[in-house]
C-alpha cells in the first residue's frame, strides 16, 4: 500500500507505542501518542501528547480526533471499527502496522532519514 507523505495541513505522524522503539499497542489501550515530523528531510520526534481517558465511549474518538489533528496518519498495533470510522471522518488516517517506529515513519514521509 502507497500513501501520501503528510501535507502542510497535517504535517505529522502519531504512533502508538509503550516503548517509542516499535509500534505495539492498540489504539484503546493508547496512554498517550508520539508525535513526528520532518524539517529540511531529517524525520525525529517532536514530542508526545495524554491520549484520552478510556471510557467515554465515541468521546474518547472525538477527543483524540482533536488532539491529532495535525497529523496525516496515526500507527497502531490495532484498532477496532467505530474508533477507525470516526477518525477517518476527522481527517486521521489510522494504520495498523507492526515494527519499527523509525522505519514505518519514515517510509510515510516518502523514505527520507
Amino acid at each position: 500500500m502507497t500513501f501520501t507523505p503528510p501535507q502542510r495541513t497535517r504535517p505529522l505522524v502519531a504512533v502508538a507505542s509503550s516503548t517509542g522503539t516499535t509500534v505495539d499497542t492498540h489504539l484503546g489501550h493508547a496512554r498517550e501518542f508520539r508525535i513526528y515530523g520532518s524539517d529540511e528531510g531529517v524525520v525525529g520526534l517532536i514530542g508526545t501528547r495524554p491520549a484520552p481517558q478510556p471510557g467515554s465511549g465515541d468521546a474518547r474518538w472525538e477527543g483524540v480526533a482533536e488532539i491529532l489533528s495535525d497529523c496525516s496518519y496515526l500507527l497502531v498495533a490495532g484498532v477496532g471499527r467505530k474508533p477507525l470510522e470516526i477518525l477517518a471522518e476527522r481527517g486521521l488516517t489510522v494504520i495498523e502496522a507492526e515494527g519499527y517506529v523509525q522505519s514505518l515513519v519514515r517510509q510515510l514521509y516518502g523514505g527520507i532519514e
